[in-house]
């Protein structure tokens, strides 16, 4: 059997053990939409083009979006690729791993991975699926928690565009100084705070640092930093 062939399998076996996704490019992407139908949860699964006989890597990958969250985006940055994003990561960055996980499908490693990466799916990241099912109760867990999903699950500002979509100025503004506070990087965030009052023009599709178009769009919808 072909390595493509091992991976495709993979991902249908995996697909046929998660309740209520929908199964996109022939297995590799799996989707699921919220009771308000307009978040919806994704999971991708990766491979390589260097795999063989003896490798057949598995990299599986969580997304979660809003289509309402994409035409905000779209109207604050004037940017026709905003996705509406609200959270995604690497499953081993979410789960006891905590780091970069790749499984191997190859030979007899077949079977223990596919147990491995179900078991992970449906322990840690569903729950975290479960949070966004539900705007108010995702508006709350963020406000209270960040991006503290799990104890492995590390701070995040992707989700404050979704905050300032769906909640209050306030409740964004919780957030915003908890993932501040917190940042390793807080004094670049703070220079460029500073630096953005002294200019005309706010370039909201540039990153002077990981995170900086989110710092600039909540600077831009008047957030303060405490």
């Amino acid at each position: 059997m072909d390595t493509r062939t091992i991976f495709l399998n993979a991902c249908n076996e995996i697909a046929t053990q998660l309740n209520g996704f929908k199964t996109l490019e022939k297995g590799q992407r799996l989707k699921k939409i919220s009771l308000d139908k307009d978040i919806y949860f994704e999971i991708y699964f990766q491979s390589s083009f260097r795999n063989d006989s003896s490798s057949v890597q598995f990299l599986p990958h969580i997304a979660i979006y809003s289509k309402i969250l994409k035409k905000w985006q779209t109207e604050q940055t004037k940017n026709e690729y905003s996705q509406g994003l609200i959270f995604g990561n690497q499953i081993g960055y979410l789960t006891p791993y905590n780091n970069w996980k790749e499984w191997n499908l190859a030979g007899l490693s077949y079977e223990k991975s596919i147990i491995e990466i179900t078991e992970n799916i449906e322990k840690y990241i569903l729950p975290i699926f479960k949070i966004f099912n539900s705007k108010e109760i995702a508006v709350e867990f963020l406000k209270n928690n960040g991006t503290k999903f799990n104890q492995w699950s590390e701070n995040s500002i992707s989700p404050l565009d979704f905050l300032l979509c769906f909640s209050e100025k306030d409740t964004a503004e919780v957030f915003l100084n908890n993932f501040v506070n917190n940042c390793p990087y807080k004094g670049n965030i703070l220079k460029l705070y500073e630096k953005l009052k002294t200019e005309n023009e706010i370039d909201l599709n540039s990153s002077e640092f990981h995170g900086a178009n989110t710092i600039k769009l909540a600077y831009v919808n008047g957030l303060k930093i405490k």
